[in-house]
């Protein structure tokens, strides 16, 4: 590959794949954030807390009041991620290459 095909790559086919990119990176995220409460809900260290062992001691104990509460601490998580990191990111990126309105 020549200088042409390097350039080619670095100016146009990169960019272009950024949107799609960090679509996907989004969806990792989503992804990873469920794996990581399913996780903690079933491997519990001892002394460690988390979110998804209090998750767990709530629903164990009847406590619907915290286990709600720790439901929309894990919600409020997610969508301060998404909002805050990627749709910006994405935002950014596709008013740069023309795709939104």
């Amino acid at each position: 590959m020549g200088a042409h095909g390097f350039s080619a790559y670095r100016h146009v086919i990169v960019p272009a794949a950024f949107p799609t990119f960090f679509s996907g990176m989004k969806q990792g995220w989503a992804f990873a954030w469920r794996s990581l409460l399913a996780g903690e809900l079933l491997v519990q260290i001892a002394g460690k807390p988390s979110i998804g062992s209090r998750l767990e001691i709530e629903r164990t104990f009847g406590d619907y009041e915290g286990m709600i509460a720790v439901m929309i601490i894990i919600l409020v998580i997610g969508i301060i991620i998404d909002a805050a990191g990627f749709n910006t990111i994405d935002r950014v990126l596709r008013r740069r290459r023309g795709l939104t309105v």
